[in-house]
């Protein structure tokens, strides 16, 4: 035993500083932020503990639940459509279009910017009065287009989440691409012989054999759906009257803006086991293995 430790002491002191950064950014953060929800604390002065007050508080806060829904709307029509325009982006580029390397650039450009940027630009091609979309519907005829669609609570979030959408379908086309260039052209060619024509070949071949890419983007996507915070923030900040807020914007305002930190790490303590939970039963449904592609 002894003998082994000491053969295993050159990997341990490797893994010593990964460990260390670990501990003190992420396991640290969790049990303050567990230990901080128990308290009704303004951040500043000493807290008084209320146990499992700030838990109860929230499962009855009507905010909260609108955040719920909209977190559930938020993955259901980002995920799909990403996934659907990055594989219909994948399969065009991958046949070797003229150009596809530049079109690949093009596409992709928008998931390296940061969502910053990116909100203050949309919401200036969305401003009613003298955004890009406006001048368009005025131009055009089509008065729908000049509506207000991050300043009315019926379409503020879907507003948000096709900003989303458009920024990350390249993201999902860079995916799709590395995995059609993993099946083997054989496959397809032998479809080809037996009569499926390109639809037939792309419905029941191509699209099955990507099921490792399909839950891979759809692990990567309830999370990054949990975790959307800037990009809200500078569209709409959760308004109008909270209809686009989502559980990160709605800590931010009760720890920053209200002074609620205690209620705040409550938030994030739910957001994490929502986090946790989400994607330890995609692992349990779907296989350890299937992110890496190992299936059998």
């Amino acid at each position: 035993m002894r003998a082994k430790l000491t053969r295993n002491i050159p990997g341990l002191l490797f893994l010593l500083p990964a460990l260390i950064l670990f501990v003190v950014f992420v396991v640290y953060p969790i049990v303050y932020n567990i230990q901080a929800s128990t308290l009704k604390w303004d951040g500043v002065n000493a807290g008084t503990f209320v146990g499992f007050g700030n838990y109860l508080d929230l499962f009855r806060d009507p905010v909260f639940l609108i955040t719920l829904r909209n977190s559930g709307l938020w993955i259901v029509l980002t995920i799909v459509p990403q996934a659907l325009i990055g594989f219909l982006l994948a399969l065009a580029l991958n046949r070797g279009v003229f150009a596809s390397t530049a079109y690949r650039a093009i596409f992709f450009i928008p998931a390296i910017l940061s969502p910053v940027v990116v909100g203050i630009v949309w919401q200036r091609i969305m401003d009613p009065f003298n955004g890009v979309l406006a001048g368009l519907g005025k131009a055009t005829g089509l008065s729908w287009l000049s509506g207000n669609a991050l300043g009315d609570p019926n379409t503020a979030i879907f507003a948000v989440i096709a900003v989303n959408v458009w920024m990350w379908s390249g993201f999902s086309m860079l995916f799709y691409l590395a995995g059609l260039q993993l099946i083997d052209n054989n496959v397809l060619e032998a479809a080809k012989i037996d009569g499926a024509n390109g639809f037939q070949t792309t419905i029941r071949i191509t699209f099955p054999l990507l099921k490792s890419t399909h839950l891979s983007l759809l692990l990567l996507g309830i999370i990054g759906s949990l975790k959307t915070f800037e990009l809200v923030y500078v569209l709409t900040q959760g308004g109008p009257a909270h209809a686009s807020e989502m559980l990160p914007t709605y800590a931010f305002q009760q720890a920053f803006q209200l002074q609620s930190v205690g209620y705040a790490s409550t938030i994030s303590v739910v957001l994490i086991v929502i986090a946790v939970v989400a994607s330890l039963s995609m692992v349990r449904v779907f296989g350890a293995g299937f992110i890496t592609g190992d299936e059998k």
